[in-house]
């Protein structure tokens, strides 16, 4: 079954359910993004992707690179781990090589995440996200309210979609709406866990009331709700 929510997020794994209250304006804004934003969010990027420091390597083993087909303790870079030009290529709104495809949505996942007003995420399986929104269905909660709905509505980002992430979104008012609404249903929600998990998501949805508020004395967009899947 569905693991609790926690407040905090990675960029990539599998069967995990990330979400985000950003505003869908901003979030379109990373991609092609205006001059005067580029810096901020370069740097964003740059913290979020700095290399680890590597230890020393010692004794023998590091004196026999020659014989290996690269460095002992050299680090390796993952295919899809973003590189400086793939940010760059975001930024720019450029055209994204089929090979870049997933470090780039991994930048763009990075960059969400660092503007967002607040995350949470949850391990679930497809099965798992189909039972827990059946398991709202029958607390009375809407289909429209449910996890696959809000996966379901397509953000519009301008990148090429990527095998095993699904992204989506509702508006800040849906959002809202979801938290009273998962809550009426917990009394009707038999298994425990099932309503533990919900019970967390409506609390982490209740902030939206008061991101909404606080973006308005920032001059930022009300949060809208994004979700991350990888399955």
């Amino acid at each position: 079954m569905p693991a609790r929510p926690v407040t905090s997020t990675t960029v990539s794994s599998v069967g995990e359910l990330r979400l985000y209250a950003i505003g869908i304006q901003e979030l379109h804004g990373i991609v092609g993004a205006a001059p005067e934003r580029i810096p901020e969010l370069r740097e964003l990027a740059r913290r979020e992707f700095a290399p680890k420091k590597e230890p020393e390597p010692a004794g023998l083993l590091s004196k026999l690179g020659p014989i290996f087909r690269r460095v002992p303790a050299a680090r390796v870079i993952p295919a899809t781990q973003p590189e400086p030009r793939d940010v760059e290529t975001l930024l720019a709104g450029a055209y994204v090589p089929p090979d870049r495809i997933g470090a780039t949505w991994r930048v763009l996942e990075a960059l969400t995440q660092a503007m967002a007003w607040g995350s949470t995420r949850m391990s679930v399986t497809a099965a798992e996200l189909d039972d827990l929104d059946f398991a709202l269905a029958r607390g009375g909660v809407s289909a429209s309210f449910g996890l696959r709905h809000l996966l379901n509505c397509t953000t519009s980002i301008n990148l090429i979609p990527v095998s095993g992430l699904t992204v989506g979104w509702q508006r800040n008012d849906r959002a809202i709406a979801m938290a009273g609404a998962y809550r009426s249903a917990l009394p009707q929600i038999e298994i425990e866990e099932q309503r533990e998990t919900i019970a967390s998501l409506a609390t982490w949805l209740d902030g939206f009331v008061h991101w909404s508020k606080l973006s308005a004395t920032l001059g930022r967009p009300v949060p809208d709700l994004v979700g991350f899947w990888a399955s």
